[in-house]
C-alpha cells in the first residue's frame, strides 16, 4: 500500500491493490479510530474524488471519510481491459475497499454512477452499510440524460490547449442548467474535471471508458429492484432542480415506493450538484446526524 501525505489539503492518499493487480487510489480524511459512522464518497461515470474534497473536510473533524478513485479514474490504474469498466467489477472493488477500511456499517455518498455502485452493493452486503445518499441518480434514467452523457464520454473537447478552453469547454455544455454559477465557480469545477499536465488540463480518466460503454450497448434504466431493496435502510435523495438524467416524477415515484425516503431539491444545478450547497449541504448533515443519533 502506497501513503502519500497530503497533510496540508486535510487527508492522505493511500493505495489499494484489487484482486486482478489494478492499484486503486482512495483519499483518507478525519481518523480512523473515530465512534461515528464512517463515510464512504462514490464518485460518477467519469469523476474522481477531488469531487468530495470540501465535503470530507467538513465532515472530517468527527469521523473517518474515505474517496474512492475507482479503476481508470483519477489517481487510480487504468485497465488494461476496458470490459472490466464495468458496475459489477466496480461494486466488487468498493466492496473490497470497505472489506479492508471499516470496521463497522458506513455511510454511502454516491453521485449518479456511484450511486448505482452503493444500491447494487447493498442488496448483496445490507450489513455493511448504515445509510446511503443518492445524489442525482435514482432507478429511472431519463434517455436524454444518458444520451447527453454518451455524447461526450471519451472525447475531449476542441480545443483544449489552456484551463480558458478547459473553463470554456464545461459552459458550453452546462451553462444553461447551472446559470448561477461565479467564474470562480467555473474555475474549481474545471479543475476537477480535468487533470494538469505540463500546464495542459487532459481528461482525468481513461477515454476507453466510451469503449466499454458502446461495447456493453444501451444501459438499463431500471434499478428498481435495487431501490425498493433499500427499504430499511435510511436514505437520501438529492436532486438537480434541472437535472436531465432524473426526473422529478422519478422522486415522486421512489417516495411513493419508501415512504421514509428524505428527498431535496438543490436549486441551480443540472446533473450533479456539487454538495457545497447550502440545502445540499444541511441535508447531508442532518441525515448523518440521524443516522449517528440511531446508531447511540
Amino acid at each position: 500500500m502506497r501513503v502519500v501525505a497530503g497533510v496540508d489539503e486535510g487527508f492522505s492518499e493511500h493505495g489499494l491493490r484489487t484482486a486482478d493487480g489494478i492499484t486503486l487510489s482512495f483519499r483518507s480524511y478525519g481518523s480512523r479510530f473515530s465512534k461515528r459512522a464512517p463515510i464512504l464518497c462514490l464518485a460518477g461515470l467519469t469523476r474522481n474524488a477531488k469531487d468530495f474534497h470540501d465535503l470530507a473536510l467538513a465532515l472530517a473533524p468527527d469521523r473517518r471519510v474515505v474517496s474512492l478513485d475507482a479503476r481508470g479514474r483519477g489517481r487510480s490504474d487504468y485497465d488494461p481491459i476496458y470490459a472490466n469498466y464495468s458496475l459489477v467489477r466496480e461494486v466488487g472493488d468498493v466492496l473490497t475497499l470497505i472489506s479492508q477500511e471499516f470496521d463497522e456499517p458506513c455511510i454511502i455518498i454516491g453521485t449518479s454512477r456511484g450511486g448505482l455502485q452503493a444500491m447494487i452493493l447493498h442488496g448483496v452486503r445490507q450489513d455493511m452499510i448504515a445509510g446511503i445518499v443518492l445524489n442525482d441518480i435514482g432507478p429511472e434514467l431519463e434517455p436524454a440524460g444518458l444520451k447527453r452523457i454518451v455524447n461526450y464520454l471519451g472525447i475531449p473537447p476542441q480545443p483544449l490547449n489552456t484551463w480558458d478552453d478547459a473553463v470554456a469547454a464545461l459552459k458550453a455544455t452546462n451553462a444553461k442548467e447551472f446559470a448561477d454559477l461565479s467564474e470562480e465557480d467555473w474555475v474549481h469545477w474545471a479543475r476537477r474535471t480535468f487533470r494538469d499536465d505540463d500546464g495542459k488540463p487532459i481528461l482525468d480518466y481513461d477515454l476507453k471508458l466510451r469503449d466499454a460503454a458502446l461495447e456493453a450497448g444501451p444501459m438499463t434504466a431500471d434499478f428498481w429492484p435495487q431501490f425498493r431493496g433499500l427499504r430499511e435502510t435510511p436514505t437520501l435523495m438529492l436532486r438537480g432542480e434541472n437535472s436531465d438524467l432524473i426526473s422529478a416524477e422519478t422522486v415522486r415515484q421512489m417516495r411513493r415506493a419508501k415512504p421514509d425516503l428524505t428527498s431535496v431539491t438543490v436549486k441551480g444545478r443540472g446533473h450533479v450538484p456539487f454538495l457545497d450547497e447550502p440545502e445540499a449541504r444541511a441535508a447531508i448533515l442532518a441525515f448523518i446526524g440521524e443516522i449517528d443519533q440511531r446508531e447511540a
